[in-house]
């Protein structure tokens, strides 16, 4: 029986970092009246053969030590070849406890306090924050923003990211694919012409893909280990956060082919005496790529319907507005500018008199006031009331 995306869990109340600490965080007054569209996780049930698993595992009444069986790489690697066409060997196979922290790794293992670390602009804000934070040189790849009849598309500069790759003491990159938060599932061309030019700077490339397995109807992912290149400093991390709802668990991996480099990641948890997942990741990953593999199909479809009525329904009440229709994630970047509300008071707006949450577009990029990302992750009823609330209250302002 199809998956019912028309319920929503109740969160609030739950401590969850989406639903309760929003009105806190933003200094508004709160109520269970609040629609956050911003955290990127999603208001749908987790499939219920994930649920039954996280049961399973604390079935013995313990919650000691555990060690990770060959199970996890092997869900993985299988998910891979079944998902993307990409061929993994389970040994190549890390778990982390996040993405995030799996790009720290990496920039601990490959980089030295000063070096370069290149990142794609408008950009996830942990990208930026954990490359200062660990003292390494912020070195920004501007994405090419390109307009057509209000729809908005994103390009990489080629140009300057070899400049920047060339520059001395460059010695990573973070990849991120599809692209948050503009949506851009980047091509086989563009990931082989990246690939090569990290190649030829000896520039080691990671490569964020959490969001690959949701992709909208007709749009091909391409994982970057499946980009053939003289590249060997690669990685690519994922996990099932995204596509199964699963993002508390900490539940993730990285993938790295080769062992040397594979190693020095090793030694990095090793050095803090760091778990690498939680309790109960095993089983979600095990579960999610095996007995609940249905569940992104799907959640895509559903998806997509949400992004159809959103994009449409914005474009036909508020023509001045310009958004991605993205290839992929569940997010939808968005500029009001041309909406008749100051860039620099569109945001309190929403989150005020809308009672609204988006994700101001400053967090991903000083320069993006105005812009706004937003969550389209939710039943189809609270996507109607979130929307028709945000058109009212910008005609509100505009009379």
């Amino acid at each position: 029986m199809p998956f019912n995306f028309d319920l929503a869990p109740q969160r609030r109340g739950t401590n969850c970092s989406k639903w309760d600490d929003v009105a806190a965080s933003l200094g508004i007054a709160p109520g269970d009246d609040l629609l956050p569209l911003s955290v990127a996780d999603m208001d749908f049930f987790c499939a219920p053969e994930i649920l039954d698993a996280v049961r399973g595992a604390i079935a013995p009444g313990a919650l000691g030590y555990r060690h990770f069986s060959p199970r996890f790489g092997q869900a993985v690697a299988g998910w891979m070849q079944r998902r993307h066409g990409l061929t993994v060997q389970p040994e190549a196979v890390i778990s982390l406890p996040g993405v995030v922290p799996g790009i720290a790794a990496a920039i601990a293992a490959f980089t030295q306090p000063g070096d370069g670390v290149i990142v794609q602009i408008p950009a996830y804000p942990p990208f930026m924050n954990v490359t200062r934070d660990m003292g390494r040189t912020l070195r920004e790849n501007r994405l090419i923003e390109r307009e057509q009849d209000g729809v908005l598309t994103y390009e990489i500069n080629f140009d300057q990211l070899r400049a920047l790759a060339a520059e001395p003491n460059t010695r990573l990159m973070v990849l991120c694919s599809p692209h948050n938060p503009t949506g851009r599932c980047y091509s086989r061309e563009e990931i082989a012409q990246i690939s090569a030019i990290c190649a030829e700077h000896d520039v080691f490339l990671v490569s964020d893909e959490i969001h690959s397995d949701l992709v909208q109807r007709g749009v091909r992912f391409v994982p970057a280990l499946a980009v053939t290149c003289e590249n060997t400093r690669v990685c690519q991390l994922g996990s099932p956060s995204k596509s199964f709802n699963t993002a508390g668990t900490h539940a993730a991996y990285m993938i790295i082919p080769d062992p040397e480099a594979r190693a020095a990641v090793r030694r990095v948890f090793s050095s803090m005496h760091l778990p690498t997942s939680s309790f109960v990741s095993e089983e979600v990953v095990t579960t999610a790529y095996g007995p609940a593999a249905y569940y992104p199909d799907e959640l895509c479809a559903y998806l997509d319907g949400n992004i159809a009525f959103f994009t449409e329904t914005m474009h036909a009440a508020l023509p001045g507005i310009r958004m991605t229709h993205p290839d992929g994630t569940y997010l939808v970047w968005a500029d009001f500018r041309g909406c008749g509300v100051p860039a620099d008071r569109i945001y309190r707006l929403l989150c005020e008199k809308a009672r609204v949450i988006p994700t101001p577009g400053y967090a991903f990029d000083p320069q993006a006031m105005g812009y706004l990302r937003i969550n389209l992750a939710m039943p189809r009823a609270m996507l109607k009331e979130a929307t028709t609330r945000i058109i009212e209250a910008i005609r509100d302002f505009n009379k």
